[in-house]
Parts: structure tokens; sequence; C-alpha cells
């Protein structure tokens, strides 16, 4: 009777070193996946940013070449 039960303990504990090692893949991926999204946040937010100054930049310059066309017919 001892030995099947010193089988099926060590079968246990072979299944909880198994899962425990999934469980610290699965940990890693997930730290990685939230690195790379909080990357990806920034960048988004950084590509805002830069959306946002273009279009002021193209806004001048529009008010620019309208002021400049004006002062063109305006002659």
């Amino acid at each position: 009777m001892q030995p099947q039960y010193s089988q099926k303990e060590d079968k246990y504990e072979e299944e909880i070193k198994i899962l425990t090692d999934k469980l610290k893949e699965a940990e890693t991926r997930a730290e990685f996946a939230e690195r790379s999204v909080a990357k990806l946040e920034k960048t988004i937010d950084d590509l805002e940013d830069e959306l946002y100054s273009q279009k002021l930049k193209y806004k001048a310059i529009s008010e620019e070449l309208d002021n400049a066309l004006n002062d063109m017919t305006s002659m």
C-alpha cells in the first residue's frame, strides 16, 4: 500500500512543479505584455502631441497665407 501512495505523491509533486513553471512563464509573459502596452501608450501620447503641434503650425501658416493673399488682392 505504501509504495502506491509514494508514487501518487511523486506524481502530484511533479504536477505541482509543472504547474508552477507554467505559472511563472505566464507571469513573465504578462509582465512583458504590460511593459509593451505602456510603451505603446507612450508612443500614442507622443504622436498625439506631435499631431496637435503640427495642426497648430498648419493653422498659423494658413492664416499667414490668407493674410498674404488678402494683401496682394487689395493692392
